[in-house]
This record gives C-alpha cells, sequence and structure tokens, in this order.
C-alpha cells in the first residue's frame, strides 16, 4: 500500500522586525547653581554666592516598555532631573548612558527622543487634525502618508470625534493635554519624556491621559519617564516604576511595594485611606534611606524590556527626512491659514494699510518734479507695474526685518538683552542706510556698515522704482524755454543736450 503523500509543511508566519528600543541611566547626577551678586558701587567686583546643591549623586535606569514616575514634593529637583534628561542643561558631574554608551551628541538623542512641557504650545485657530496634519508634513515629506498618520493617532489618543474642532474651542484640558503628547509621538520617538502631565487636571482627565501614555508605551515599546505630583490609586496602576526625590537626592528607586517595604523597615504602616507613596511623601523627614541604586543599574534587562536591538557598538544618528524648502512651504501655508481664520485682525490691519496708503498717497499727490520733488519722492509712481515692485519691495524688507528680529531673540539670553540688542542695531541699520547721509560723504571706516545694513538695499530699490517712470522727463530745467534739461534719471545732463 502506497503511503499517501503528506502536504508540504507551511512556511512560518512573516515577522515584523523588532522595534528599536533604548534603555536611559542615570549615574550619579549631580547639578549646583551659583548665583553672581552684582555690587552696589560700580568699580567694586561681582561676589559669587557658595553653589546650592539642587540634585546630588542621582542614578536610576529607565527600560522599554515601562512608565517611570518622578515624584516629590516641591523644590525636590523634579524638573530641573527632567530637563537634564532631554539633554536642556548639562549636569554638573555624572553622566547619562543610552544603551549602557555614554551619551556624547545631544542632538541626536533629542531626534530619537521627545520633550512634553507641562504648558500646551498649540494654536488655536486649528483644528486638532490640522495641528497633527501640519506637523507630520513637517516630518514627512511623503503627503500621500499624512492622513493615515494622523487618522491612526487620533485613533490611538482617542480624539477622533474632535479631529474637526479648533483647539480654542471644545477642548478640555485632559484633551489638550492629549493633543500635546500626540505631537511628541508623530516622529516615534524612543523615548518620551514628559513634565507634569497631568497638572492642572482634575482626576478622570489625568486618568485618561495616564491611560492613554499606559496605552502607547505597551503598544510601541516606549521608555516613558514623568514627572507627577501625588498620584491617586488608578494612576498608581499604570505606572511601573517609582523615583522618589526629596532634596534633591533619592529617597526610593523601585516599585509600589518595595516602597511599602521600606516604609515597614522605618515602623510605618500605611493608612487604608492612603497609598504607599502618598504616605511615603508625608514622612519624608522621619525616613531613614540609603541611597539604592547602585545595584539596581547592574541588573540585566528583563526578557520582556530587551534592550539590544541597537549594536552598542556603534553611535546613533538620526537625520530628519525633510528638506528646508519643504519646511518653509509648510510653515507659510499654516502661517497663512492662521491669517485668514484671525478674521477682526486680518480686517483691522487691512483697514489700517489701506487707511495709511490713502494718506500718504494725498500727501505726495502733487509733489511735482524740480529740486524739492526729487528730495521728497519716496519709490511710487503711477503705473502698475511700479506698484506692484514697490508692493513686493515693502513685502521683503518686512520679512527681512521681522527674520532679523526673530534671529536675535533666539540667540538672547534674555527680554531685557534682546530688546537692546534690537534696537542697537536696527538703528543702526537705519542710521548708515543711505537715508540720512550718502555714502560719500561718510568717513571711509564706516562704509563698511552702509553696506552692512539691511535697509540700504531698499531703498536703492525704491530709487530704482521711483525714477524707472520718469525716463523721458527732466527733473531739473537749465532752461525750460528752449528745452535744455540739467538734471535727468540719467544725472546732470551737458547744456545743450534737448530733454522733453
Amino acid at each position: 500500500m502506497e503511503a499517501e503523500s503528506s502536504p508540504p509543511p507551511s512556511p512560518p508566519p512573516s515577522q515584523s522586525p523588532p522595534l528599536k528600543t533604548y534603555k536611559l541611566t542615570a549615574s550619579s547626577i549631580g547639578y549646583s547653581k551659583s548665583t553672581t551678586i552684582s555690587p552696589a558701587l560700580l568699580f567694586k567686583p561681582c561676589k559669587t554666592t557658595t553653589p546650592i546643591n539642587i540634585l546630588k549623586d542621582i542614578s536610576f535606569t529607565a527600560y522599554p516598555s515601562q512608565i517611570l514616575a518622578i515624584v516629590g514634593p516641591s523644590g525636590a529637583g523634579k524638573s530641573t532631573l527632567l530637563d537634564i534628561l532631554a539633554t536642556g542643561t548639562s549636569p554638573t558631574s555624572g553622566t547619562l548612558l543610552l544603551n549602557s554608551l555614554p551619551l556624547h551628541n545631544p542632538s541626536s538623542f533629542r531626534k530619537l527622543s521627545a520633550y512634553v512641557p507641562q504648558h500646551d504650545c498649540c494654536l488655536p485657530q486649528l483644528t486638532v487634525s490640522e495641528t497633527f496634519a501640519f506637523s507630520a508634513r513637517l516630518l514627512n515629506p511623503n503627503l500621500a502618508g499624512v492622513s493615515c498618520i494622523v487618522d491612526s493617532l487620533l485613533a490611538e489618543l482617542r480624539l477622533t470625534h474632535l479631529a474637526h474642532t479648533r483647539l480654542a474651542h471644545g477642548l478640555s484640558g485632559g484633551e489638550r493635554r492629549r493633543v500635546s503628547i500626540g505631537l511628541s509621538l508623530l516622529h516615534d520617538p524612543a523615548i518620551l519624556l514628559l513634565d507634569e502631565p497631568t497638572s492642572g487636571l482634575d482626576s478622570n482627565s489625568a486618568l485618561n491621559v495616564m491611560q492613554t501614555l499606559r496605552s502607547i508605551t505597551d503598544s510601541r515599546q516606549r521608555t516613558v519617564l514623568l514627572s507627577i505630583h501625588q498620584p491617586s490609586f488608578k494612576i498608581l496602576a499604570t505606572i511601573d516604576k517609582i523615583l522618589l526625590l526629596s532634596k534633591g537626592t533619592v529617597v526610593h528607586y523601585g516599585t509600589l511595594s518595595s516602597l511599602e517595604g521600606l516604609l515597614l523597615e522605618n515602623n510605618f504602616t500605611v493608612p487604608p485611606q492612603l497609598n504607599s507613596l502618598e504616605y511615603a511623601m508625608e514622612m519624608l523627614n522621619r525616613l531613614n534611606y540609603k541611597n539604592p541604586i547602585i545595584s539596581c543599574l547592574e541588573l540585566p534587562p528583563s526578557p520582556e524590556n530587551p534592550t539590544t536591538s541597537i549594536p552598542e557598538t556603534k553611535t546613533v544618528e538620526v537625520k530628519y527626512r525633510s528638506s528646508r524648502v519643504h519646511e518653509i512651504a509648510v510653515l507659510y501655508s499654516r502661517f497663512w491659514k492662521i491669517i485668514y481664520r484671525t478674521k477682526e485682525l486680518l480686517l483691522t490691519n487691512t483697514l489700517q494699510a489701506l487707511g495709511v496708503g490713502i494718506v500718504l498717497g494725498t500727501i505726495y499727490i502733487n509733489i511735482g518734479l524740480g529740486k524739492a520733488g526729487i528730495e521728497k519722492r519716496f519709490g511710487l509712481c503711477a503705473s502698475w507695474q511700479a506698484f506692484t515692485y514697490f508692493v513686493l519691495t515693502i513685502w521683503v524688507i518686512l520679512l527681512m526685518a521681522n527674520s532679523f528680529v526673530l534671529f536675535l531673540s533666539s540667540i538672547a539670553p534674555n527680554y531685557i538683552a534682546g530688546t537692546s540688542l534690537v534696537t542697537l542695531l536696527l538703528a543702526g541699520s537705519f542710521l548708515f542706510s543711505g537715508y540720512f547721509i550718502s555714502k560719500e560723504t561718510m568717513p571711509k571706516f564706516w562704509t563698511v556698515l552702509h553696506y552692512l545694513s539691511m535697509y540700504k538695499y531698499g531703498l536703492d530699490a525704491f530709487l530704482i522704482n521711483e525714477y524707472s517712470c520718469l525716463v523721458t522727463k527732466c527733473l531739473i530745467w537749465y532752461d525750460e524755454k528752449n528745452s535744455v534739461c540739467m538734471l535727468s534719471h540719467l544725472g546732470l545732463e551737458p547744456e545743450t543736450s534737448p530733454v522733453k
């Protein structure tokens, strides 16, 4: 009897490549800050106060697929530590390690991580879907996939029913906070840092935010660190580990059950109406604690949280996919949409521009030619080509001035220094533009500043535009009866040159 042929074995199901996961380690992080006291008298030296230790010997490890909550009373150093972890501030001592390698490139770390500040920074004129779409277009030049990204993100954050609602109307505090979290998730960060995501929210909204973070942590296997104030029982259920700080030092690092063990070691029993974290914060001054972190740092990663997807012998380098031209085009599109939706401001600015234009036009309507007219012209003549050129020149000057002020504001350390820089440089640029005094009459050592002036080239453009309409006209007559011109658009004319 012939044996029946067995069917060929089915191929194994295709598996998606493993997600890149990162383990973030803080090793003996310390941060101190000293202040400089200005003297009362002008010629006395400044005094530097004794450095204040804000953070002292902070060590812990944050693993993928886990939420690490940084908890402590006000002034414990939570925000400072989170700022150091986001590479916004350099620690005074200690190092940060990414997958057990020292973090030497803060720029690359910022590209693979995301920091969500405490206060929402979204544009209120846009809807929820538009907010996500514009940010997605900045990160992803492939416009075909933007709608799919936005739809999946709205579903993940449970904001689909609010997709076409403007941020200024109809959104609660918790929903706006979820929008901020969604913006940070658009480039799929491996590490997510949040500064008090539940601050200012009611208990239900705070729980919704934490449940959203829990879902993101589990589905995307991301490393999440956040600071929080006295979470409730339900919020604690979404948190894996706790880093409890007091006066810049670590009181406890571990799970909630290990915190209960620390309280029992100090002969404290948690009351039934409180959770162990709330009770520990009330007993901070009476707890005898040691630094429990050194042993925890040496533990190998658990099988549920592997961190070996990135080779530890290579430096991670992340690059954005959008070009500068694409980013500028997206930002201009968003800018004009916001301008259009602020109709009151748009109408006010339009009426103001029309009013000023009518006043200036009627002032210069009978200026005429001659020496007095030449000195008082402002770059516009009666033709649609000249008017278009004039409007474009005004637009370029305003864009250049706004860009320059934005650049100064980005490099100025504070508001006072920024205001001083703007006033000094813009006034100097206008002074050396050639409007008050020509280049020929300036001392030679100031000529360089004349060419560096932003307004010089705008004034030159206005002069070209003004006298382009006066090509066939004489500005100053030498003998008007005999049609002998002294000065035309080309300059001084010979006495015998007739110009009609």
